[in-house]
């Protein structure tokens, strides 16, 4: 495993209460390790509302049995979705800041202690992000750790792009906490959530890696591109709307259509091209060039699964030629 940078040392002056939202549907085999990343976090004032959205493989049950920190709160309700998950979470939370935490994904020990700091020290922010790396055959890989200021996140917002990954991010609950998830949304309601938070408020990306995601390769983003980007013209029609833009003008002027294996996989192969580069720019040449090389045993006769490789021990000049296309 590739470690993580972390970019400075974290002072919280006060401990305010986080609350880690957990929405749960038939986790099934991870949902432990999620629950017990959160609990073995370095920042120890938190809150954990895990919300069963009407699971059938008994890993709500299960986790209930191995569990008993007071911490902890059990919420159960029909078949929903996630976003309807979210909101019932968000209705219960008390902490000052809150945080999504996927029951298949992990955070890393020390996500809240940065995330709070950053928080702290930006108190004009509602959401700070983070970097991430993915968790593919139960191996952590590709680290990034790319950090953004408010005006570069601003600028992702205006073009309609999120700065992070979505769940990455902790909100200021004193910002965020009338805004809801759009329960119609089955796909894409965090990417609509961040452009309507980032509209009205400053964000920040830190520059560290403080999350795992678990990559399944029969997911619905995966196995349904289609029903995906239909979800994803419906987040970015919404804000064009907002904006008083014409949408297939817009349409048109910026959105790439994506082919082949970059639909399939849901931007896998290009976040390895980011990890290439971020180790890249810190000096870490090594730990790029494993990372490419692990690009490349994922589908080694796919070009977009060559580009980290060749990104890893390129010059400057066909760094920026791979870049282009990898964008």
């Amino acid at each position: 495993m590739t470690s993580c940078l972390a970019t400075s040392n974290k002072s919280i002056s006060v401990v305010p209460l986080v609350s880690v939202l957990m929405p749960a549907y038939n986790a099934g085999q991870y949902l432990l390790p999620a629950i017990q990343s959160v609990l073995d976090q370095t920042y120890s004032n938190l809150e954990l509302i895990i919300i069963d959205d009407g699971s059938t493989d008994g890993s709500i049950d299960r986790a209930m049995s191995a569990f008993q920190d007071p911490r902890i709160s059990w919420y159960r309700q029909a078949n929903s979705g996630k976003p309807m998950a979210m909101n019932t979470a968000i209705e219960s939370a008390r902490g000052e800041f809150y945080v999504l935490q996927d029951a298949d994904d992990l955070s890393h020990p020390n996500r809240l202690t940065s995330l709070v700091a950053a928080m702290q020290q930006h108190p004009d922010v509602a959401a700070v992000f983070s970097g991430h790396d993915l968790i593919i055959h139960n191996r952590r890989v590709a680290p990034t750790f790319r950090a953004k200021n408010a005006d570069r996140c601003r600028e992702d917002i205006e073009q309609v792009k999120m700065p992070a990954h979505d769940p990455t991010a902790m909100y200021r609950m004193s910002l965020v906490k009338s805004v809801r998830y759009a329960p119609e949304l089955r796909l894409g309601e965090g990417y609509d959530y961040i452009l309507r938070i980032g509209e009205q408020h400053p964000v920040i990306v830190v520059g560290e890696c403080l999350y795992s995601y678990r990559v399944h390769w029969s997911s619905l983003t995966r196995s349904d591109p289609t029903g995906r980007d239909r979800f994803v013209r419906e987040v970015q029609r919404r804000a064009c709307e907002r904006r008083g833009i014409d949408f297939e003008n817009w349409l048109a002027t910026h959105a790439r259509s994506r082919t082949g294996r970059s639909r399939m996989d849901n931007g896998v192969a290009a976040h390895f091209v980011k990890s290439v580069q971020d180790l890249r720019n810190h000096g870490q040449r090594l730990a790029a060039l494993t990372t490419g090389l692990r690009c490349v045993r994922l589908q080694p006769f796919d070009f977009q699964y060559l580009k980290a490789a060749i990104y890893s021990v390129s010059p400057d000049w066909l760094r920026s030629r791979v870049k282009s296309f990898s964008a």
